[in-house]
């Protein structure tokens, strides 16, 4: 394989940041970029000599260093950011010394330092050229932001390895937040010119560390934010970050049960998606079709079509709705329940159960001729009678069948029960009189079309409230800008 030798290399970086090339910069700085195999080959070159302690994390001062000072351009972090980049590269790839055959592993840890080093040297740049268009900077600030978020996850496992404390992730969080005020904050004139184009980019970046570290109440600081800011509309922006900050808006509605807001706003990430970014609408899909099912739509055919995994993972689900097999149901909610525990869709796909019971019911009164009265009786015998029959077919033994059978009869109490929650969930209209155990059904549709998400009431939206302001109060406390430039960068964004 060629390799590339560092002087060429910071050749390359300083020609682009010359130019204020950021695309390039952008690929030369990146962790995952072409060069960073050919560079690291050419460290590791055995006619290098003693040179060769470069590929390792042994010596604090390698060559490369004062290299990269005498022959990148000084008008810039680029040779600090150039420096600490190979670094982490070499912290990342672990190599074996050809003369001792000594193993030396990677280091996550060490890797993560550097790369925090790498990301606050540009948002001091950045933040002290207060009088320049910046925004061509934006391809590079959005990589090593996100190979920041990366080897910070890399880095906690780490630690969590070793029995220690895993910090890092939140403390990345902490600079991502720096640089997300730093682009929202931008006073340039020239819109198209300024680093305002690149706060949605940062923003996604931050709720999917705010979803990785379980606080999603911080999410609301960076809605609010943006809500303040004399920011362009957002169709102003790239379409794929339109797309993405459409996607984690309609997740944040999900994790806080506001499903109507969180159905719309996957609607329309899934309608600007383009039809080649595949993995991007199987992620839409993960969340769009349990809100559907729970609201007792099924999923089209044109939908399905999208995705095969999704059509094999929910298809059963939709047919159970559809014939009301509750027996089907639970039983593909059995096989499905790790997959859907990974995505946090379980506990919806759980919830939709209720309408494949309302199909169930709904059958039963049809076939009894549609009166305006069935005793609870009726009702048991028809749920256990679908029952039996939906295990029928499910390819257990004969002996596991009537197992399963004998534990899942309900006997009279459990059914007026089951028939009241279905009457107060507005899935069936009437009343149950209790007396003389039957079921008095409404003249007009006892079962009627699917009503909208419920509401779940003051109680809920004022404890939510609450748990998510106590979530918020357990980060720093907010610095203004100029707090922020007096030092040096340390000090946490100015929150809206």
């Amino acid at each position: 394989m060629p390799t590339l030798h560092i002087s060429s290399y910071a050749g390359q970086i300083d020609q682009a940041a010359k130019f204020r090339d950021g695309r390039t910069l952008a690929s030369l700085l990146s962790l995952s970029g072409k060069h960073g195999q050919m560079v690291l080959d050419f460290l590791a070159k055995p006619d290098r000599g003693t040179a060769w302690i470069d590929r390792t994390l042994d010596t604090p001062n390698p060559s490369y260093a004062g290299q990269f000072k005498r022959t990148i351009n000084k008008d810039g972090p680029w040779a600090e950011m150039a420096t600490g980049h190979i670094w982490a590269l070499v912290a990342l790839n672990p190599v074996m010394n050809p003369m001792t055959h000594q193993m030396h592993h990677s280091d996550a840890v060490v890797a993560y330092q550097k790369q925090h080093e790498v990301v606050t040297a540009l948002y001091r740049y950045l933040m002290d050229a207060r009088d320049q268009t910046t925004g061509w900077a934006l391809p590079l600030l959005y990589v090593v932001c996100r190979d920041l978020r990366k080897v910070a996850e890399q880095a906690d496992q780490q630690l969590l390895a070793n029995s220690q404390k895993a910090v890092k992730l939140e403390e990345a969080s902490r600079l991502l937040q720096k640089c997300f005020s730093c682009c929202l904050n931008d006073r340039a004139s020239d819109i198209a010119a300024s680093r305002k184009m690149g706060t949605y980019y940062l923003a996604t970046l931050l709720f999917k560390t705010y979803f990785r570290l379980n606080s999603t109440a911080l999410c609301k600081n960076i809605i609010r934010g943006i809500g303040a800011a004399d920011l362009p509309p957002l169709s102003s922006f790239p379409r794929a970050h339109q797309v993405t900050y459409k996607y984690y808006m309609a997740v944040f509605a999900f994790l806080r049960e506001d499903y109507a807001d969180a159905e719309n706003r996957f609607r329309e990430a899934l309608e600007m998606c383009h039809y080649r970014m595949k993995r991007n609408i199987e992620l839409i899909l993960d969340y769009l079709i349990p809100l559907l099912l729970l609201r007792g739509v099924f999923p089209s055919p044109k939908l399905l079509a999208k995705s095969a995994r999704h059509k094999t993972l929910y298809g059963p689900f939709a047919q159970a709705i559809k014939t009301g097999n509750v027996a089907a149901y639970e039983r593909q909610l059995e096989r499905a329940e790790k997959r859907l525990m990974e995505r946090g869709t379980y506990l919806v796909v759980e919830r939709a159960r209720e309408n494949a019971v309302r199909g169930l019911l709904k059958r039963a009164w049809v076939l009894e001729g549609k009166p305006a009265r069935l005793s609870v009786e009726t009702f048991r015998r028809y749920y256990n009678a679908a029952y039996a029959v939906g295990l029928a077919d499910s390819g257990l033994s004969a002996a596991d069948i009537e197992r399963v059978r004998k534990s899942a009869e309900i006997d009279s109490e459990e059914m007026e029960c089951l028939l009241a929650n279905m009457i107060y969930k507005g899935l069936l209209k009437g009343y149950i009189s209790h007396a003389h155990q039957l079921v008095v059904l409404s003249k007009d549709k006892p079962f009627p079309w699917y009503s909208p998400y419920r509401n779940r009431g003051q109680a809920f939206m004022q404890a939510r409230q609450e748990k998510e302001n106590s979530e918020r109060q357990k980060m720093p406390p907010p610095a203004t800008d100029g707090a922020a430039a007096q030092n040096g960068g340390t000090a946490a964004p100015a929150q809206a």
